[in-house]
């Protein structure tokens, strides 16, 4: 058994100041104003020194750190994001990978996962194989042409419900067979619109299948370009106008992946109940070096692929949330829910994950106003940091 005391704990949707929060391996048992939570005579004490206790960071995006990849190194990786206070996460898949190399990184993701710091991960996010033919790294891209089932049903089948996210492209030919197909088999899956050219009307013709999420918008859904002086719109437009759709966010540091200004305009538009702060973080693929002159500016938490475009990122979770404390001003409340409970509704897995409440997992940080990571509880346990 263990107490934070002389905390403040950030809620849902406030903030008590004067707050303890008492749990076991298993639970959070009780919190609150500390005068009115009993704490047993037992417990070991944590004084935060009134800094800020919050629940786990969940990354549902999250190809690898800057010096290795999930699908090589998942146990690196996760070693390196818990310590940034990430407590959950879903290791990426991207569609620059055939058939066996996917099966191959994911069978050793899932192996990791029941072990030390790998008992982070929770499943895997698919960004593809099912998407557009753009995006970063595009002369390694695979899975073109026409959907086949005798194609995707062994990676499915082999996946299984691992698999907690398939991001696919509406305009691909053949992918209702594929959506269909995993939909009848897990139920519970999260479809998200990727690297798609799909006009909204496209999209409407499979929500059916219940497509809820949006992967890093403002980047990977622009509509083909129609004649000049014609307006059309794609899964950017119909994310935002969709009370339904959860939208990712990569919030760097100088808002070279999404602008200031365009992240206001998504917050403002989604609320904040719809946004999710994501990583896209991927390895080190050089340094920064052309592509001035096509507008792409340096940034110091993003990366680029071997053109000099932009390619995921370099973040990790606290970072991303006080770069978006920074670029809009909304305050630790509402950045800190962007990075918990809003990707653990999108999953479904909200009764036990992404806030502070009785009979949740004691994912949980204790941190400062800027973010800065002191401790940090996985399962009720201590991190070393």
């Amino acid at each position: 058994m263990k107490a934070i005391i002389n905390t403040k704990l950030i809620l849902e949707d406030g903030i008590i100041f004067d707050g303890a929060i008492v749990f076991d391996n298993d639970k959070i048992i009780d919190f609150g104003e500390s005068d009115k939570v009993v704490i047993p005579a037992d417990a070991e004490i944590i004084d935060a020194n009134g800094l800020y206790t919050a629940p786990g960071f969940i990354d549902i995006h999250n190809h690898g750190s800057m010096d290795y990849l999930f699908v090589k190194e998942p146990l690196k990786c996760a070693e390196h994001f818990l310590k940034h206070g990430e407590t959950t996460v879903l290791p990426t898949i991207y569609y620059d990978m055939n058939l066996e190399q996917m099966l191959e990184g994911a069978d050793k993701i899932k192996k990791a996962s029941k072990e030390g710091a790998g008992k982070i991960i929770l499943g895997l996010y698919m960004e593809g194989p099912y998407m557009s033919g753009f995006g970063s790294n595009q002369k390694f891209i695979r899975w073109n042409g026409d959907i086949k089932e005798e194609e995707f049903t062994p990676l499915v089948d082999t996946l299984g419900d691992f698999v907690k996210v398939w991001a696919i492209a509406p305009e691909r030919v053949g992918i209702e067979n594929f959506l269909g197909y995993v939909r009848e088999r897990y139920p519970s899956v999260v479809f998200a619109l990727g690297h798609t050219r799909a006009t909204a009307e496209q999209i409407r013709k499979v929500r059916k299948y219940n497509i809820t999420l949006q992967t890093h918008t403002q980047d990977s859904g622009k509509a083909k370009g129609l004649a000049q002086g014609v307006m059309g719109a794609g899964a950017d437009e119909y994310t935002l106008y969709n009370p339904d759709m959860y939208a990712e966010l990569i919030c760097d540091q100088t808002g070279i992946h999404v602008c200031a200004d365009l992240i206001k305009m998504i917050v403002r538009t989604k609320g904040v109940e719809r946004m999710i702060l994501i990583t896209d973080s991927m390895t080190k693929s050089g340094d920064y070096t052309n592509c001035v002159e096509d507008g792409i500016g340096y940034g110091p938490d993003i990366n680029y692929d071997y053109r000099g475009y932009v390619s995921g990122s370099r973040l990790t979770l606290d970072s991303a949330v006080r770069n978006m404390m920074r670029h809009t001003g909304y305050g630790l409340c509402h950045a800190v829910r962007f990075a918990t409970l809003n990707p653990a509704k999108v999953l479904g897995i909200d009764e036990r994950y992404g806030s502070i409440e009785k009979g949740k997992i004691p994912n949980l940080l204790i941190m400062d106003d800027a973010v800065n990571i002191k401790k940090i509880f996985l399962n009720g346990e201590q991190v070393n940091l």
